[in-house]
């Protein structure tokens, strides 16, 4: 791969006298494959220097859907690991050992990272990194699921100027810009670029790109497979109330009743509604999976299944479609705006609704010409993201409030 214009700005500032790689720290909760992955191409393929905080494992609220192996995720320059609580004063002096250039932070929401940020205004450029969509729309006062998230993000709207413009410099979306990736007047913007929009950011300060699939990895090196050999549907993801799993239960088993050859459906992940799944014919639950583990799981099935009640990105998405998988989504998941096009790679089908999801299986499965067309249509769909979008975006963008800042 060539460099790209972001590495190039990133020779001509070392060579314009910065003596050294751009250092940029990520402020984490529960570090992931596919943010490793960014990570890691940042560190090869633009010589950038990393530091994460991130808490460890074997605590937190979700302990038990996020058992990503240490021994999966690459080396960085430094890191900081804590427990239930963020020692906050320890984590500024681990910074300034650092010296970032940018810091960017993922869970905002906590107040220890909140108030770092007020410390290091002036002396690295802060960046927030958001998936949430804008829910804000009058159309929310009449959904019962909505109501709380437009009460929510109103409120947020009116202190933006706390939360958002006295602590970062820029905002960081879970996606693209823009849906279909191209810009102009015309373009459709993406949910988490309406958001930023409202929540006082210019255009000119939102990069994209934090949450991107390891796309390499998953993409295969040749023709895939036709989905005809793989008749099989995948969830993906926690087994928590938010991924609808009561849902596609009862949509599954409607599915098989209504199918004369209905495919079976493979389970993979953990979380509390685990026993939901035990005993339904036509299910198989392989438990969670490591991220190595990722391209051989989504080689077994042609479809991925995702029934999100609340989903603001869904990153699954687009690993699903590098590999050539086609997607029933719920119009919950912002990333079915980017990566699934109807009837042409899946189908996206209202939130809740068990026999739209069932029927939309049906369609997939009893439709040989649909399944012939899906891989390569999907593979195409997810290159709307390529991994080098937070570079091209973010470096640039750190280096230029860098110059203003020092």
């Amino acid at each position: 791969m060539g460099r790209t214009a972001a590495a190039e700005m990133s020779g001509r500032s070392a060579q314009a006298g910065s003596c050294r790689p751009l250092r940029l720290a990520f402020l984490w909760a529960y570090w992931t494959g596919y943010i490793d992955a960014t990570v890691q191409y940042l560190r090869s393929e633009h010589h950038v220097m990393v530091f994460r905080a991130r808490q460890q494992g074997h605590v937190g609220i979700l302990n038990d859907q996020y058992r990503f192996a240490d021994d999966s995720f690459g080396p960085v320059e430094a890191e900081l690991s804590y427990g239930a609580e963020i020692d906050v004063d320890a984590l500024d002096r681990a910074l300034r050992k650092f010296e970032p250039d940018g810091i960017i932070v993922l869970s905002w929401r906590r107040d220890a990272y909140r108030q770092l940020m007020k410390r290091w205004a002036g002396r690295a450029v802060r960046i927030v990194c958001l998936d949430s969509q804008w829910r804000g729309h009058l159309g929310a006062l009449l959904s019962r699921r909505e109501l709380p998230l437009l009460l929510k993000q109103w409120g947020g709207l009116a202190l933006r100027r706390y939360f958002f413009h006295s602590l970062f410099d820029g905002a960081l979306l879970a996606g693209p810009k823009y849906v279909d990736g191209q810009r102009g007047p015309t373009a459709q913007r993406t949910r988490q670029m309406n958001f930023a929009l409202k929540m006082g950011f210019r255009p000119n300060d939102i990069c994209e790109g934090f949450a991107v699939c390891d796309w390499h990895m998953l993409t295969p090196e040749r023709h895939p497979a036709s989905a005809r050999e793989r008749k099989r549907f995948l969830f993906l993801g926690r087994y928590a109330t938010a991924k609808g799993i009561a849902i596609l239960v009862k949509a599954y088993r409607s599915y098989r009743r209504q199918s004369p050859e209905p495919w079976p459906l493979i389970v993979a992940g953990d979380g509390p509604l685990k026993h939901l799944f035990s005993g339904v014919p036509g299910i198989r639950d392989i438990g969670f999976v490591q991220t190595k583990q990722l391209p051989e799981v989504l080689a077994e099935a042609a479809c991925l299944v995702l029934p999100s009640i609340l989903e603001p990105w869904g990153v699954v998405i687009q690993e699903a479609v590098a590999a050539g998988l086609g997607v029933i989504c719920t119009d919950e998941c912002g990333a079915g705006d980017v990566f699934v096009q109807q009837n042409i790679n899946g189908f996206i089908v209202p939130t809740g609704n068990v026999d739209a999801l069932a029927g939309a299986m049906r369609i997939f499965s009893e439709s040989e010409d649909f399944l012939e067309s899906v891989p390569n249509a999907s593979i195409e769909m997810s290159k709307r993201l390529p991994a080098s979008s937070f570079a091209e975006t973010v470096i640039p963008f750190i280096q230029t409030k860098r110059h203003f800042i020092s």
